[in-house]
């Protein structure tokens, strides 16, 4: 059933999901994953081997979905 709440279906419109940049550790093209290590230095399996090892990658929901740039990271606390 369709909705006619205008909030609801605004919110329908926007991509879901986490995303985040993490550096390619391993590729397992037999598995289709890859281990990514994220800024924090925690390591996670994710779906995907489009992007070579030693290179930076966007994931969105547990998937590769493209290679980032090398861009340098500023950290700073307010």
């Amino acid at each position: 059933m369709a909705t006619v709440n205008p909030w609801k279906k605004f919110i329908g419109l926007l991509p879901g999901g986490a995303k985040t940049v993490g550096e390619v550790v391993n590729v397992n093209t037999s598995a289709g994953t890859s281990v990514v290590e994220l800024r924090t230095g925690s390591r996670v399996v994710v779906r995907g081997t489009a992007v070579a090892v030693g290179q930076n990658a966007f994931i969105s929901d547990g998937q590769v979905m493209g290679q980032a740039p090398s861009l340098p990271q500023f950290d700073f606390e307010v």
